[in-house]
């Protein structure tokens, strides 16, 4: 199998965004929040996603002329309307501005409404990094998650992701959705004719299933956690919902079932300034709990910590090394041997 480099990859998907009429500015950065994830590990929300945004473009999904409004700035909050365009771009300004923001005072918070999928969280997180700051970023979805003991997808697969700033190269992250897993996993699994674990996925009877065809055919994505991921779940809803967007997950349009539709999901950004509750550094801290993780497994320590970003980390280390695959259906779109 044919593996490419990670620029190759952003110059031929973001010519590909331009040429679909996304001017060149946000079709790097929506180019380069997909290669990222597929550097992270985590191509549900890599380029895989291509396609689709192609074809939202070409039916009207996605506006790709639209120019985010600011509606509020009235430090240390602000709101901006995405108007149903890529959802990378008004993320990644509401990112540099939280940031930004929380600078000047203790805590910032910035909401984005009527917005388009925006990728993987963690991709917004150089903003805070660089920065010093601490960001949280929730994010609602449309419905394909069931509710503890539900038979039926009722709910967004929301998801939260937080930042710590570190002295290194890149910051602590914690980034995960609500459900039980990523439906772009289930998704990715179907893309390469594997069958998923029974706990990823109910049929549209409520059966656990293993076939990831049945997650767009009426079938849904268990809650982690059970009841308590459900009030994990609602309180993203209440944030990133309700006060940022004035919607909530039943509301949202979801992309691939509604292709000429904006899926007016939202996000909420919130910044938390260390400095000015005099803390100098968060890594000794997240040392002594990355330690405590680690001195858990006593006489049988595993051979890799898998912490939080740890996993991460691994796989941007191969995919510089040894580049990137891409699927046949991407490799056509982006006319590369």
């Amino acid at each position: 199998m044919n593996t490419y480099s990670p620029l190759l990859l952003t110059e031929a998907a973001s010519r590909a965004l331009e040429n679909a009429g996304l001017i060149g500015e946000h079709s790097n950065l929506v180019a380069r929040v997909l290669i990222d994830a597929d550097m992270r590990g985590h191509g549900s929300h890599g380029l895989m996603l291509l396609p689709l945004y192609l074809q939202r473009i070409r039916e009207g999904g996605i506006i790709a002329d639209a120019t985010a409004e600011w509606l509020v700035e009235s430090p240390p909050i602000a709101v901006v309307d995405a108007h149903g365009g890529p959802g990378q771009v008004a993320a990644n300004a509401a990112a540099e501005r939280c940031a930004e923001l929380a600078r000047g005072s203790a805590i910032s918070a910035v909401a984005v409404r009527n917005n388009n999928h925006i990728g993987m969280l963690a991709a917004y997180r150089m903003a805070f990094q660089k920065r010093g700051i601490i960001g949280m970023i929730l994010n609602i979805a449309g419905a394909s998650v069931a509710a503890p003991g539900g038979s039926r997808a009722t709910l967004g697969n929301n998801a939260f992701c937080l930042i710590a700033p570190t002295s290194r190269q890149e910051p602590f992250v914690i980034d995960f959705a609500t459900g039980i897993v990523a439906c772009g996993k289930i998704r990715e699994a179907l893309m390469k004719g594997n069958q998923v674990p029974t706990e990823w996925l109910m049929d549209r009877t409520g059966a656990p299933s293993t076939d990831p065809n049945d997650l767009d055919s009426g079938g849904a994505v268990p809650l982690f956690g059970g009841y308590k991921g459900l009030g994990l779940s609602i309180m993203i809803e209440l944030l990133a919902g309700v006060v940022a967007g004035h919607t909530v997950s039943p509301m949202v349009n979801r992309q691939r079932a509604h292709l000429d539709r904006p899926m007016h999901c939202s996000q909420f950004f919130i910044g938390v300034n260390p400095s000015s509750f005099a803390v100098d550094s968060l890594e000794p801290f997240i040392e002594q709990l990355h330690d405590a993780v680690r001195s858990s497994y006593e006489n049988q320590p595993p051979s890799r910590v898998y912490f939080p970003d740890q996993q991460e980390a691994f796989c941007h280390t191969l995919a510089e090394q040894n580049g990137l695959t891409i699927t046949s259906e991407v490799r056509r779109l982006l006319d590369l041997p």
